[in-house]
């Protein structure tokens, strides 16, 4: 086992690590280490225990950590055990003493023989708390995504490699259903992961149950009055460059501080949390750095904010859902088109004037909120569909007698 490790470690090494494919990496580590011990287990009989996980076992992110919250006391009544993997000591530790006892390890091989014994697995991602194939047999996993598929995922996403390709489709054994956010998505998600329909479900993503979960204090120092605007800004990541933020020929880093504290706003910059990079040139004391070290999960504080700005992220379907001003930058609709793709028309599924100069970014009102596209987005957030799933789908497993 540590011999194919080790010849993996060295293939991976030699494709260039770069936004198309470092996130891969880990990936394919984390797919080797339980590859053969899954195997041992694909016949037993399993525990009444569910796992959670997200992001390659590394984050408390996305859909699975809301389902995780919002759900663990109802599923923990019907007498299942609930364990979320997070294999950072330190995290692991805050996220213990926050919650309890809820959060493990996916490393070591007693781990591993505990979470392969589990009779079910809730995952944001297509990345599984323990590597494998065929692991949905006899045990229920749900694949919820950490989004409204606007931009392509899995097998439809044009900038994704062959060996990216070849992981989703290894990993699409594992998955008993996915989570569409909308009839309108469903049969795109099919098409992504090269499932049949009935492998499908639509239901409301459990994040959207918590767009009002918390306050943060760093943010709302910022709102200074009433008339305050505090306004997101959260731009995707291109697989062919890093994001231009204010791609406007009007925009000065000289002038963009004095504009924006004559309008009482504050913009909080936001990239994609596996992409981070230098923001220094942008910041001043009214264009805020949130990253990921300051916020981990921007789901819970989105009603905090005004405004959002965005380009392709999925983010603002959500945002949506609170009735408030989208603003899109599509400054590179083009080349994103072409590199990634949508999953329908760009038009179709956004709204408003494009944001294409610094004198738009403050006339951004109530014309900018979304008009019927918010039905085709997300569904309404309903927790009781999620429970009978669940309910439904787990007494389906052959389970041991202790």
């Amino acid at each position: 086992m540590l011999l194919y490790r080790n010849y993996l470690s060295w293939f991976i090494v030699m494709f260039k690590i770069n936004n198309k494919n470092k996130f891969l990496i880990q990936r394919l580590l984390d797919a080797s280490s339980g590859f053969l011990l899954s195997f041992v287990f694909l016949l037993l009989k399993r525990k009444k225990r569910i796992i959670f996980n997200s992001t390659v076992n590394t984050d408390f992110t996305f859909n699975s950590k809301y389902l995780f919250i919002n759900h663990k006391d109802n599923l923990e009544t019907q007498g299942y055990e609930i364990k979320f993997v997070i294999n950072d000591i330190a995290k692991r530790e805050a996220l213990s003493k926050k919650y309890g006892d809820y959060f493990i390890s996916s490393k070591g091989f007693s781990n591993k023989c505990y979470i392969l014994n589990a009779a079910g697995w809730i995952m944001s991602t297509m990345d599984p708390p323990i590597g494998g194939i065929f692991l949905n047999h006899n045990r229920f996993v749900l694949q919820l995504g950490h989004g409204t598929p606007i931009k392509n995922i899995g097998l439809m996403d044009g900038s994704a490699s062959w060996l990216k390709r070849a992981y989703y489709k290894l990993m699409t054994t594992n998955v008993t259903y996915y989570l569409s956010p909308s009839d309108f998505f469903a049969e795109y998600i099919g098409k992504a992961f090269g499932i049949s329909h009935e492998q499908v479900m639509v239901m409301s993503q459990p994040r959207l149950e918590s767009m009002s979960y918390s306050q943060s204090d760093f943010i709302n120092q910022f709102r200074t009055d009433g008339e305050t605007k505090l306004v997101l800004y959260s731009p995707t990541w291109r697989p062919y460059e890093d994001v231009k933020l204010f791609p406007f020929a009007d925009y000065s880093t000289q002038t963009m501080e004095q504009q924006l504290i004559e309008g009482n706003m504050v913009i909080f910059v936001r990239l994609h949390p596996k992409f981070e990079g230098d923001l220094s040139p942008y910041l001043n004391s009214q264009v805020i750095n949130l990253n990921s070290q300051v916020i981990e999960d921007i789901t819970e504080h989105l009603d905090q904010f005004d405004i959002l700005l965005t380009d392709y992220s999925s983010i603002y379907c959500d945002f949506a859902m609170l009735d408030k001003p989208v603003g899109f930058i599509p400054y590179d609709r083009e080349a994103y088109q072409k590199a990634v793709g949508f999953s329908f028309d760009y038009e179709e599924v956004t709204w408003g004037d494009t944001i294409d100069s610094v004198e738009k970014l403050f006339c951004i009102d109530k014309r900018h909120r979304p008009g019927e596209q918010l039905n085709i987005l997300n569904i309404t957030p309903n927790a009781q569909d999620i429970d009978c799933l669940l309910n439904d789908q787990l007494r389906k497993i052959v389970l041991t007698n202790n």
